[in-house]
């Protein structure tokens, strides 16, 4: 299938939300016919990472500077927008399914490129695999937490370290994976605070069997890591709405 392409330097697995904060006029255009009632794309483009290149656009009158991506992407689909009234748009997104890429046409005001959906696989011993990755998640969280709570009260007087502990508390909450391996992979694929290459990996994973048996390594992985004062959690700055 055609759709419209939209590189970001972002991993979208399906299931899970995108929102995005659309400025530049090839995507204001680009959003503007994925939610026309007349629209040929029904709400849906394509994601995929950006390996070389810049999501924004150098502001100068020559031509588009070159954007390579990774291959297998994710087709996504528009579930909410709203237009501003100085033309922006915010967009929330959700991913629908992985696909591979093939080629893109720049001829138009926006990208289009064609897109065919992988199959969902679950793999060999994939439901028995969910339970393990529930476990080395739960683990997770709570190193995170404690990660955190003591980088406080190593910096923070004990009224802010308080704090910091309830909004943990509050954000942290347990988390219960599907009982879907395929649903539960992608969950934790976003949920983990690794760097894109790696999520991508995971992306391209062809089943639900493989990237739960990965994830598992990388959950016990980064939790080591935390645990030994070696890594810090995701920056609050990288909590934020992608540009384009």
């Amino acid at each position: 299938m055609r759709l419209p392409y939209f590189p970001l330097h972002v991993v979208l697995f399906p299931h899970l939300p995108l929102p995005l904060h659309v400025f530049e006029e090839r995507y204001r255009a680009m959003a503007r016919d994925l939610v026309s009632d007349a629209s040929p794309y029904a709400g849906r483009f394509v994601v995929s990472m950006i390996t070389d290149g810049h999501e924004v656009a150098k502001r100068h009158n020559g031509p588009r500077s070159p954007v390579r991506s990774r291959q297998i992407g994710t087709i996504a689909e528009v579930r909410s927008a709203d237009q501003l009234a100085d033309g922006r748009w915010v967009l929330l997104a959700a991913g629908l399914s992985r696909a591979v890429l093939g080629a893109v046409d720049q001829s138009g005001p926006y990208a289009l490129v064609e897109a065919a959906p992988l199959p969902e696989v679950a793999g060999v011993g994939a439901e028995r695999l969910v339970a393990e990755v529930q476990v080395a998640l739960d683990r997770y969280l709570a190193t995170v937490k404690r990660f955190v709570a003591t980088a406080a009260s190593e910096s923070q007087p004990p009224e802010e370290v308080n704090d910091v502990t309830a909004s943990l508390d509050a954000v942290l909450k347990p988390i219960h994976l599907p009982e879907d391996p395929l649903a539960a992979s992608y969950a934790v694929g976003g949920l983990l605070q690794v760097e894109l290459t790696r999520k991508q990996e995971l992306l391209e994973l062809p089943d639900a069997a493989s990237r739960l048996r990965a994830e598992i390594k990388l959950l016990r992985r980064e939790s080591r890591l935390l645990a030994d004062g070696a890594m810090p959690p995701i920056a609050p700055a990288d909590l934020r709405y992608n540009p384009n």
